[in-house]
């Protein structure tokens, strides 16, 4: 039986500590950089101002010069003079506009200062938090259970299966919809007393499937990304038991609503395929839970008992090209919803548009924008 492996956890904790140390030098150093420019200016103003008065000296003497000189009704020094009195407006002029721009540069130097120090402790209070949002221990240890892998082939088998099912759902025009859109996202769905099959979509310009299936992988393949898209109503844990290759990963979740003791496991695959229409599907489709077994204290294994209440899951993203817009691209997000003791269909259909706009906000970008 393998052996849980962490590493890929731990590797994640690392390179995201090493990512927020770099951003947090590029902020110091361009912090850095920003004084030094300052400094740099107010030197150069200073050697203006030694040159402004050093000039404002000459043009004195010049004028005593001049008049000297008409006195004695000669006029050498009129064009010399004449010279002076330019070169004194233009660095007038220069001065001016240089103490305007120092202004300027203090003042956005105090507002970099207090940006630097914000992002310094925002830094700092992340790193003390290990870096990653933080999920909740699995009511079950994974310590005291074994799972057993998956093969390439059998992740092929469950994503080609789960494929077919998805075309016949999309193909069909058997469906409800309200006609609006909210956010830009457009919804269709199936009710059944127990279950829903709804799909929202939304078309992105700028950008192709390849482009986006890899940013929204980069999410979801890793624990803390996936639970950083469900809202706060939803306490979420979750642990990768197996990563196949890149394009597949097994992971185990645990949900319970905010206020409520109940839990709900679930045990699936998360897929990234290519399709032969040219399109990508990221695919989370649940396996069989009896994989997961409990280790007894005697190295016999037992499967999850009855009373524990699992959830099936599927549901599945396809990034395919817009027609007649090759630098578009239309995503679906869609799956089906069953309802549970602890989690009816009704929430999870609110849980699903908060994910979608949250999945929307970490891959693409926010959906809102404040202009300062």
């Amino acid at each position: 039986m393998a052996e849980l492996n962490y590493a890929p956890m731990r590797q994640a904790v690392q390179l995201e500590e090493a990512r927020r140390a770099r951003q947090r030098e590029h902020v110091k150093n361009n912090y850095h950089r920003k004084q030094n420019m300052i400094k740099a200016l107010r030197q150069e103003m200073q050697g203006l101002e030694h040159e402004y008065s050093r000039t404002l000296q000459c043009k004195q003497q010049q004028l005593q010069w001049r008049e000297v000189a008409e006195a004695l009704g000669c006029d050498e020094s009129r064009k010399h003079s004449d010279d002076l009195v330019e070169q004194y407006m233009q660095l007038s002029i220069k001065k001016e506009r240089l103490r305007q721009e120092n202004q300027e540069l203090a003042l956005m130097a105090a507002k970099h200062t207090q940006l630097f120090l914000k992002a310094e402790k925002f830094c700092e209070n992340v790193l003390a938090s290990d870096g990653l949002p933080l999920l909740e221990t699995p009511a079950t240890s994974l310590n005291s259970m074994s799972f057993q892998p998956m093969t390439i082939a059998e992740c092929h088998q469950v994503a080609i299966e789960a494929y077919q099912e998805i075309r016949v759902f999309l193909e069909s025009n058997n469906y409800l919809t309200t006609g609006h859109e909210l956010f830009g996202w457009s919804e269709q769905r199936r009710e059944a007393p127990d279950h829903v099959k709804f799909t929202l979509k939304k078309h992105f310009m700028g950008t192709t499937p390849a482009e986006m299936s890899a940013r929204a992988w980069r999410v979801v393949s890793s624990p803390q990304g996936l639970a950083g898209l469900y809202s706060s109503s939803m306490r979420v844990s979750l642990e990768t038991l197996q990563t196949v290759d890149d394009n597949n990963v097994i992971m185990y979740r645990v949900l319970r609503r905010a206020g409520t003791t109940k839990m709900v496991r679930s045990l699936f695959l998360v897929s990234r395929c290519h399709l032969d229409s040219g399109g990508y599907m990221v695919l989370f489709r649940s396996v069989n839970r009896n994989r997961l077994r409990n280790q007894c204290y005697d190295d016999t294994f037992e499967t999850e008992g009855e009373e524990d209440e699992w959830l099936d899951m599927f549901t599945w993203t396809l990034f395919e090209d817009e027609p007649n817009n090759e630098n578009a691209v239309t995503f679906s997000y869609g799956g089906i919803v069953y309802g549970t003791e602890a989690v009816g269909t009704h929430v999870w259909m609110l849980e699903i548009l908060m994910l979608a706009i949250q999945w929307e906000t970490k891959v693409v970008g926010p959906t809102f924008k404040l202009c300062g």
